[in-house]
């Protein structure tokens, strides 16, 4: 006999609302130095509650308070949280509250018989973290376009306002001259710093992605920044590239492992094609989500990763490097740099619980390559 577990958030016309007075006052939002993030944080939890609330039942009431507790103490940067957890877990993986936050205005409304912070700080992330996994569960939500929005302009605004970028720029490219212009594919959350470190005496930076809240992100960061030699395009690789254009350097930054080994050969051939002569390839990459994908074989590992993480990951083949490297040759590269290595970490970057380190094997790759002259 299969009992029905009741959802945590509904959106049936008979239901709790999402957001009440006692949330509504957004007590941890009150002293922040970022208008514009508490403005956003406001206007999705309104938006919100609109669309979602708690069963009207005893255990829904506990819920929407304990919810509403959260909401009156949390932080402007509860939007970076969320962003991170519904549109960026495959780039960001360990995404916790920042009870340390929470629990200054906590303090001020809990009397001395509230019951343990600890207990009140699990029940608010567990309904965090269901908020997140609803969202992302229903295809209308997820690509709302309000939702989007207001949590990729608080993501823009923050990195504008803190430099605190999620991924540093890993390749600190050399173009060839300064007239070709130099494609990122598929860039993700790095473009940020990307932007911002790109030099204004250097050719056209050209971003591109296909992500709806990648492209509202980098979009609206490159109005804040001004920066005239870089563009955003929205591109999938390797069915909708770039057209028209023509580039001195293309980047594949930690990418083409996302690519099964038929679509990137595909991705090589119109690298090939979209580059100068002389123009030049460069390749960073691992192996490391095939080796995680063999190993969530075993439960004991399996069961350690963050939730939600393995449905990110593309299943490739185990000789990866080898075949790159291959395919980039066969394709008509010239490579004129090749360095592959192994790598041992212990980290607790994957995992679901801070501190449990995971034992991760894998190789990372450099590949260099020139399109020859006809």
């Amino acid at each position: 006999m299969n009992e029905s577990i009741t959802p945590v958030f509904v959106d049936g016309p008979a239901r709790l609302p999402l957001l009440t007075d006692h949330g509504r006052a957004f007590n941890g939002l009150k002293n922040s130095s970022s208008s514009e993030l508490v403005e956003r944080v406001k206007s999705l939890f309104e938006y919100l509650s609109g669309r979602l609330g708690f069963p009207d039942s005893t255990e829904g009431k506990e819920s929407q308070e304990c919810f509403n507790t959260l909401l009156r103490s949390v932080y402007p940067e509860v939007m970076i949280d969320l962003a991170d957890l519904v549109y960026a877990q495959h780039e960001r993986l360990a995404v916790f509250l920042s009870f340390d936050h929470i629990n200054i205005n906590l303090k001020k409304d809990l009397d001395e018989n509230c019951g343990s912070l600890e207990a009140i700080n699990k029940k608010m992330g567990h309904l965090f973290y269901q908020l997140a996994r609803t969202i992302i569960a229903d295809p209308t939500l997820r690509q709302d376009s309000q939702i989007i929005r207001l949590l990729s302009e608080s993501y823009s605004y923050y990195l504008h306002q803190t430099e605190n970028f999620p991924w540093e720029d890993l390749v600190q490219p050399r173009p060839l001259n300064l007239h070709q212009p130099v494609l990122d594919a598929a860039t993700g959350l790095a473009g940020f710093s990307m932007i911002h470190n790109w030099p204004e005496n250097f050719p056209k930076l050209v971003l591109s992605d296909n992500e709806p809240f990648i492209v509202c992100c980098l979009s609206h960061y490159l109005k804040l920044t001004g920066k005239k030699n870089v563009i955003l395009v929205e591109a999938e690789f390797p069915a909708n590239p770039p057209t028209g254009m023509k580039f001195g350097l293309i980047m594949a930054t930690k990418f083409l492992h996302h690519l099964k080994r038929p679509d990137r050969i595909q991705f090589l051939k119109w690298t090939l094609s979209a580059l100068e002569p002389e123009g030049m390839l460069a390749i960073m990459d691992t192996d490391l989500e095939h080796e995680i994908l063999e190993q969530s074989k075993r439960p004991e590992f399996g069961g350690r990763l963050t939730a939600g993480y393995l449905e990110t990951l593309v299943e490739i083949e185990g000789d990866f490097a080898d075949n790159l490297k291959s395919d980039v040759a066969s394709t008509g590269f010239r490579i004129t740099h090749f360095e592959c290595r192994e790598y041992h970490d212990e980290t607790d970057a994957f995992s679901q619980n801070p501190g449990d380190n995971l034992s991760l094997k894998f190789v990372g790759l450099e590949i260099a390559a020139e399109k020859p002259e006809p």
